[in-house]
């Protein structure tokens, strides 16, 4: 039985699903993240192809049958990058093409056909787009070390602790953001926050925060309000960049979608994005994928062989 392979690999797990030609779907697998760069070469590829075996023997799947696979990584920054992770995954000897690109292109064509901006927030955050013309291009996506990721977790994690720590100076008063951090730490102190600071060096913060971050909004406390609009508005700069270097802001109509956890879970920052953004582009449409990025990396490949992503090997 033919079929194609889509997989998402994102910063904290790697979603597989395998379809038949007529869009079933015979197996999903969710593992842990295949990210080459946090994770090392070596490691990714053995992730990889434990994935791959199980995915494959979920329902008895043989490669030989395999039509397509296209793979959306969070991994996939540069050239080189690309060069890396099609590597990993043509070891596996597919008798098939395979596609791997940034997942910010996975889900551009999920959301927009291939034609618009589309700005994804999760553990990390990116901007990518591309115009008619066949002209891509993307903004954003550098690490947090230096305020990239804008909107991301990450950077509403990072707010949240430097928010604390004028709390801790007593230059703020307390709040529920304060409270929630409060009994996250166990009592929130100065050495609680070097310590979290030194941590950084090592691993990314932790992104329950950015989520304590959403449920004191909820709770209407203005900090935590401010924090996810300063989040938004960042990130929709990044995206505006995009708009602007591909022409669309000198059209009358354009999609811009949106994706990743932060979007899909925190419904104040996405209300606050599409403000800004459908503020400066009344004629930019704000839309959700139908389905996840493995469905929308499956959908790249069942177009692909009905030739109708012509452009796919550029991406």
């Amino acid at each position: 039985m033919r079929y194609v392979i889509g997989i998402d690999g994102g910063s904290t797990k790697c979603l597989l699903k395998a379809k038949s030609m007529d869009g079933t779907v015979l197996s999903q697998i969710t593992g842990n993240t295949t990210n080459h760069l946090s994770v090392g070469v070596s490691e990714a590829g053995r992730r990889i192809t434990k994935h791959i075996s199980n995915l494959l023997s979920a329902f008895g799947g043989n490669k030989d049958d395999c039509a397509c696979v296209v793979v959306g990584a969070s991994g996939i920054d540069s050239a080189n990058d690309k060069i890396i992770v099609s590597g990993l995954y043509n070891s596996l000897l597919f008798g098939c093409p395979v596609f791997c690109m940034n997942d910010g292109n996975i889900a551009l064509y999920a959301t927009t056909n291939g034609v618009g901006i589309m700005a994804i927030s999760g553990t990390g955050s990116i901007v990518v787009g591309r115009n008619s013309q066949g002209r891509t291009t993307r903004s954003g996506g550098y690490p947090s070390t230096i305020f990239g990721n804008e909107g991301s977790s990450q950077w509403i994690a990072l707010s949240a602790l430097n928010y604390a720590s004028k709390w801790v100076d007593g230059s703020v008063e307390s709040s529920p953001l304060i409270e929630m951090m409060n009994e996250f730490f166990h009592i929130l102190d100065a050495s609680k926050l070097v310590e979290c600071s030194i941590a950084l060096r090592r691993r990314p913060v932790d992104s329950q925060l950015a989520v304590l971050v959403y449920e004191a909004a909820k709770k209407d406390d203005p900090a935590a309000k401010h924090i996810l609009k300063r989040a938004a508005a960042e990130l929709f700069a990044v995206a505006d960049t995009c708009v602007r270097k591909l022409g669309f802001d000198k059209e009358e109509e354009f999609l811009s979608g949106v994706w990743g956890s932060v979007f899909v879970n925190n419904e104040i920052f996405y209300k606050y994005y599409a403000r800004e953004f459908t503020s400066r582009y009344p004629g930019g449409k704000v839309i959700f994928p139908v389905g996840d990025a493995a469905d929308g990396a499956a959908k790249m490949a069942f177009d692909y062989l009905e030739g109708k992503v012509e452009y796919i090997r550029d991406l």
